[in-house]
């Protein structure tokens, strides 16, 4: 069976390898590229989740409730092969937190 992934599912993936301030290691993360992508090329764009809040400008808080608890570290995306990294579904971010993260990505990135 295929697992369904979209726009802001929370996965559990391992990001290693790393280098400096990356996060690494088997995490959570949210997806934030569309199933279409995935579908044509097996990748995914993600960004990790990590439960140490430091208030960065970047963060976005995963609301009480979720499968996943911790900040999403907006300004960290990564490209990756899911299939290959043995990614786990945990379930889906509520859409404003989503909207958040693809807000804070595009002002990080001039799209504003």
């Amino acid at each position: 069976m295929v697992t369904p992934l979209e726009k802001g599912s929370l996965i559990w993936v391992n990001f290693d390898l790393q280098a400096g301030h990356e996060q690494a290691g088997h995490r959570p993360a949210l997806v934030i590229s569309e199933a279409a992508y995935l579908a044509a090329t097996g990748l995914a764009l993600v960004v990790p989740v990590t439960s140490h809040k430091k208030n960065y400008p970047f963060e976005v808080t995963l609301p009480a409730g979720c499968a996943i608890s911790g900040v999403i570290l907006s300004d960290q995306v990564k490209c990756l092969d899911l299939k290959a990294r043995m990614f786990k579904l945990a379930g889906k971010a509520p859409q404003d937190v989503v909207d958040d993260v693809l807000a804070k990505l595009a002002a990080l990135v001039g799209w504003t």
